[in-house]
């Protein structure tokens, strides 16, 4: 840079001796002056054409450094490694983009634990339902729960299954702001055979306890009642409200003699679920004295004329769910036999 400084100074310099000494001369000097001027043109040429180079040279180096100080070096990025799809920002619908939350080479800043605020959440009671409770919860809607205050969990299973095989549990809605259930009682049972069995009028019948959710007939409670079918007695007999191809069912809870006493805790019925005959009373007595009320319909199939056996509700034209009068109890029956090593599967 200082040599081409130079050069240029003596390209200027003596071009400017010569061009003040031209102009001072007169004619006669000036004559004079053009022959010797002649004699030096070309060496004078060769100095103002140095000039003009080390001009040149000068220019283009300032571009450059000014160029190269206005330009930031952009980091090197592995763009095979972005873990991000670039979208365009007009595309208002697009994913918000999520840059890398570290880039190679950078250190990740020690987070700060975050402030603890304790919830108000925190000082509620912990809802903890027992077995029995959880599994009729998972099983039954909650809106055909809600229209109930009693429920009647029935296991049918064999004894080999578990527990609750061949057992009565019963619950009832608390008034509490959760409405959680209290159990009453657990009592054993007799369901089903659920085989063929020859009645005493000679015809062979089955004797299946069906499973699913089912209301009790409030118009056919008896303090004392005997089978027309197998000629057995039914004290204390709960019929259901339930309906199988177009017939009235038969089916009911009701105590036993003292044969049928020694049966219960396996299947050994008709098809009813017995119990002891004190387990009875108390059921019936505590039912009619405290359980009365509207309950919803159950819809019947049109075709086979048999009750939902699911709880699917009668509703009308604007969904609104038909009632009745009845008792507000719920009897859910079903094959199993309660928790084992595997509880959690079982309950849900």
């Amino acid at each position: 840079m200082a040599s081409l400084l130079k050069t240029l100074s003596a390209a200027l310099i003596l071009a400017g001796v010569g061009g003040g000494a031209y102009l001072l001369l007169q004619d006669k000097d000036r004559a004079q002056l053009n022959a010797e001027a002649q004699k030096l043109r070309p060496a004078i040429e060769g100095v103002v054409d140095q000039g003009k180079v080390a001009l040149e040279q000068l220019i283009k180096s300032t571009k450059v450094a000014r160029s190269s100080h206005d330009r930031t070096p952009a980091p090197e990025v592995d763009e095979a490694k972005l873990p991000f799809i670039v979208i365009e920002p007009r595309d208002f619908a697009a994913p918000m983009i999520r840059l890398p939350a570290q880039l190679p080479g950078q250190t990740q800043p020690t987070p700060q634990p975050p402030q603890v605020e304790l919830s108000t959440a925190l000082s509620q009671p912990a809802m903890d339902f027992n077995p029995v409770e959880a599994r009729l919860r998972a099983r039954v809607s909650e809106e055909l729960i809600g229209y109930f205050d009693l429920y009647l969990y029935v296991s049918k299973a064999t004894t080999d299954k578990g527990v609750w095989a061949q057992r009565m549990f019963v619950l009832a809605k608390q008034k509490d702001q959760h409405q959680t259930f209290a159990l009453l009682y657990d009592w054993p049972v007799s369901t089903g055979r659920e085989e063929p069995t020859l009645a005493p009028s000679g015809k062979i019948l089955a004797t299946n306890t069906p499973q699913g959710v089912f209301q009790l007939d409030r118009d056919r409670f008896h303090a004392d009642y005997t089978s027309n079918q197998w000629q057995s007695p039914m004290p204390y007999a709960m019929f259901f409200d339930w309906r199988i191809e177009g017939r009235t069912s038969g089916l009911a809870i009701h105590g036993t003699d003292d044969a049928g006493a020694k049966d219960l805790g396996k299947r050994a019925s008709h098809g009813c679920i017995r119990l002891s005959p004190e387990n009875a009373r108390i059921l019936f007595e505590l039912i009619q004295a405290n359980y009365r009320g509207r309950v919803p319909r159950f819809q019947v199939n049109p075709d086979s004329g048999t009750m939902s056996t699911t709880g699917a509700l009668v509703r009308d034209e604007n969904g609104t769910v038909k009632m009745t009068q009845g008792y507000k109890v719920l009897v859910f029956i079903e094959d199993f036999g309660g928790p084992s090593v595997d509880t959690v599967a079982a309950l849900y």
